[in-house]
């Protein structure tokens, strides 16, 4: 490699770093956050997750109360189980509200409301993906991921000769200033996190485009009609399970106009860990509990299960505590590398002048 080039990919690689810098570091703190979104929000409601309940579960008396009292809502059903104990949580959306209802899981009662948006998990999500700013917000990240990786594949060219030498502790971490210091971090935490960084990024990338497309798509969308549907949810549920026992149902879309179906969302038993849990879905007619349509993850297009692999990866579905903790870091080495590219940029200009 000539020096030439050598040099144009250090300043490619100083400068995307220098202009996505505050947005990166915004981006890893709360990406680094919302790896623990579960948890977050289980501690939040942790009064109204569980009650004090040994009656059978009952969705359709729980249905009906959502139907009856919320109108013109896009109602789905974001949590429920066979658990007695375990309270029903429905998502209302309009175009510009959203609510989290809790229900009680055999008498159908509301046991808590609440705004969506004013949640602490849903405001560092919108912060995350969109800056609360809108479809200038949502392209503003995109762009900002682009440059990212354009700074890690640099990152990785300017330290392609020490890179097993640093994995390995070869280099000695020097700490004699703040400079030495400084360099010493950006390079060790740059060079170990970089491909766990580089997964976050791809992936985040290819959510953040959908996002910002359907921002640009000037969609007018009016208040969803929900039509009630006619079968019994609890039944439909039942038979799903006896017909297709490697179906585990753990999402609910009520339709949002006449003739639409209802989408019950899941994963296999056998499915890969690394497709989403909502990847496969069954169609089901809402009045005559027909199935219409059943769609399976490993049959499916290369777009949509490059979709599905990207939204567990980057939502971090998994379950294991481990590898949540492995990917915060991941996150919280963003930020990390933004302030110590800042630092020695500034103390450069800084060597440069005098």
């Amino acid at each position: 490699m000539s020096k030439t080039f050598g040099k144009s990919i250090y300043k490619l690689h100083k400068w995307t770093g220098l202009i996505a810098g505050l947005f990166i570091f915004i981006l890893g703190i709360s990406g680094s956050v919302l790896v623990f979104h579960k948890e977050i929000e289980k501690s939040v409601d942790t009064d109204y997750l569980v009650t004090d309940n040994n009656l059978p579960v009952d969705i359709d008396k729980a249905y009906e109360t959502i139907h009856t009292s919320y109108k013109n809502w896009e109602i789905r059903l974001e949590h429920f189980s066979n658990d007695p104990k375990e309270t029903l949580v429905f998502g209302l959306r309009r175009p510009a509200e959203r609510l989290t209802v809790f229900i009680h899981p055999a008498n159908g009662n509301i046991l808590k409301q609440a705004d969506t948006e004013k949640a602490v998990v849903k405001w560092i999500l919108k912060l995350h993906y969109s800056l609360h700013a809108g479809t200038a917000g949502k392209t503003i990240v995109f762009i900002v991921g682009l440059l990212f990786l354009l700074s890690l594949i640099t990152g990785l060219i300017v330290y392609r000769k020490a890179l097993t030498d640093i994995l390995l502790f070869r280099i000695k971490f020097k700490q004699k200033n703040k400079k030495a210091f400084s360099s010493s971090l950006h390079r060790y935490v740059g060079v170990w996190a970089v491909l766990l960084n580089l997964i976050i990024v791809i992936t985040g990338l290819l959510i953040s485009y959908d996002v910002m497309i359907y921002g640009y798509s000037n969609q007018t969308v009016s208040n969803p009609k929900s039509p009630k549907i006619n079968i019994s949810l609890q039944k439909t549920l039942e038979i799903l399970q006896k017909d297709y026992p490697d179906f585990n149902a753990n999402y609910i879309r009520f339709p949002k106009a006449e003739g639409a179906a209802l989408s019950i969302l899941g994963s296999l038993k056998n499915q890969p860990f690394y497709y989403s849990k909502t990847s496969n879905s069954i169609s089901v007619d809402p009045n005559t509990s027909e199935i219409r349509e059943i769609k399976i993850i490993r049959n499916a297009t290369s777009k949509d299960q490059i979709a599905s692999i990207s939204k567990a990866i980057h939502f971090v579905e998994f379950e294991n505590i481990f590898i949540k903790l492995i990917f915060c870091l991941a996150g919280l080495s963003v930020p990390l590398l933004s302030i110590t590219g800042f630092l020695l940029w500034k103390w450069k200009g800084k060597k440069s002048k005098k």
